[in-house]
């Protein structure tokens, strides 16, 4: 390549980049993308919000007053674009490096006019002319809201990039796929983990054969050790959704799409801590024991008005009882007290910390053995919560996928269960301890009984 070449090149967020950092083949089609609308169908951890951040800064340094706008899940994501793109100014020679003028977790506005901003899920209203990024948008509640809203600021300029992993057949982002996955010449982004050299020993040959087999044979052959851990720890459906860009099916779990996301508060921020520091009012917990490779689950709800809001999840990954009993002595005992009352799995190797924390918090604690006839109705509870929009929730793809995940079955005896579907490794811990939190909530007149409801 001769020198003017390199430097028409380097006139590119492409080139600019390649120059920079060791590009990933589906990031290189993705920079060298014209089209005014980009659609990304992608697994997790491929690297694509830190390639936004980086696209954004290269045109930036490119482009005098250049504007992008990301829109992410929560706060934590959107603030996570902002640092991605000061890691990649950092990067950049002193030469090329536009002047920063102001910096923020929410924004950076430089010299020339130019600005990156970064916000959690709404459409940037009031905007013109910027290249805008939907991050995760198969997840936000409101996603036809915040797409249409975002149109008209490419309608003169500016182009837009709607990207995320699988959520289910439903919503603006699936309808998006399976369009132009039907039609010609408007391309769908398509990574599964095979494509990413960090997640897979031979992306070469794995491009090129691993469609033909199925998952557990691909991760077999192609994965490196910590994706087959991953994959062992993990249900069939959330691993595909989650890895191998597979829409699943929408209408089969407990509680379905259309009465989950509507109470999912972008506002809200998760909590990995003893004591939720946000809450002020009456608080409440589950928790669910572990067994063997999966966490044990904490989640604590706080009482407003008539309402419930998630207020911490934590998750205990194989802490010996010792630190299990620790951990919850330490909630029921910060601020003189104010978890009212904690629910905690009683079943099997949960029972004996369930006894002990019952003698020692007695009134406060209740142990809970799971049943069949009690998860029935702990599981008919939470959906009633959900329905009836008692309960908000942070927008957590964790906890949001677990509660997914859980499935009516009914046994040939006439019995119903409510399982993940279905692994050794993986119970929808979270999901049990949201619903132990709630039981532990309600009043007494709710308690867990053996009615049976059918939906």
């Amino acid at each position: 390549m001769n020198a003017k070449e390199l430097m028409k090149n380097l006139a590119t967020p492409y080139g600019l980049l390649q120059a920079l950092f060791k590009l990933e083949p589906y990031q290189t089609a993705f920079l060298q993308d014209s089209a005014t609308m980009r659609v990304v169908l992608k697994s997790r951890q491929v690297g694509f919000s830190w390639l936004f951040a980086a696209e954004a800064v290269a045109n930036v340094c490119l482009s005098p007053g250049h504007q992008a706008i990301f829109v992410s899940l929560n706060r934590e994501e959107a603030q996570e674009k902002i640092r991605y793109a000061l890691e990649v100014l950092e990067a950049l020679p002193p030469a090329w490096r536009p002047k920063l003028k102001r910096c923020s977790r929410s924004g950076l506005e430089f010299a020339d006019g130019g600005r990156i901003l970064s916000h959690p899920c709404r459409a940037p209203r009031g905007r013109s002319g910027a290249d805008v990024y939907l991050d995760e948008m198969a997840f936000y509640r409101g996603d036809a809201d915040v797409f249409f809203g975002t149109l008209p600021v490419v309608s003169r300029r500016g182009r837009i990039t709607i990207a995320s992993t699988p959520f289910g057949r439903r919503g603006v982002f699936w309808l998006e796929c399976d369009r132009r996955m039907a039609q010609k010449g408007r391309p769908v982004h398509v990574v599964p983990w095979w494509h990413c050299s960090w997640l897979c020993t031979d992306t070469k040959s794995a491009v090129v054969s691993a469609d033909e087999m199925d998952t557990p044979e691909r991760v077999q052959r192609f994965g490196t050790a910590r994706l087959r851990e991953i994959f062992r720890s993990m249900d069939l459906d959330s691993f595909q959704q989650e890895y191998e860009c597979r829409f699943g099916d929408a209408e089969a779990s407990w509680i379905p799409y259309g009465e989950l996301l509507p109470c999912v508060d972008e506002s809200l921020s998760v909590e990995n801590a003893p004591y939720p520091r946000e809450a002020s009012g009456e608080l409440f917990a589950g928790y669910d024991v572990g067994r063997t490779q999966h966490a044990s689950e904490l989640v604590v709800l706080e009482r407003q008005g008539s309402r419930f809001v998630v207020r911490a999840v934590v998750s205990l990954h194989q802490a010996e009882y010792g630190v299990q009993r620790q951990y919850l002595c330490d909630l029921m005992q910060a601020n003189n007290g104010a978890v009212r009352r904690l629910c905690i799995d009683a079943t099997g190797i949960g029972s004996y910390l369930a006894e002990e924390m019952a003698k020692a918090f007695p009134m406060r604690v209740e142990p809970v053995v799971f049943t069949p006839r009690v998860k029935e109705s702990l599981a008919v509870a939470l959906r009633i919560a959900f329905q009836n929009r008692d309960l908000l929730i942070p927008p957590d793809r964790g906890l949001i996928r677990q509660i997914h995940s859980v499935r009516r079955t009914v046994t040939s005896a006439g019995n119903a269960r409510f399982d993940a579907e279905s692994s050794e490794t993986e119970h929808a811990d979270k999901f049990w301890a949201l619903a132990l939190a709630l039981h532990a909530a309600l009043p007494p007149q709710r308690t867990v009984t053996a009615t049976r409801v059918n939906f």
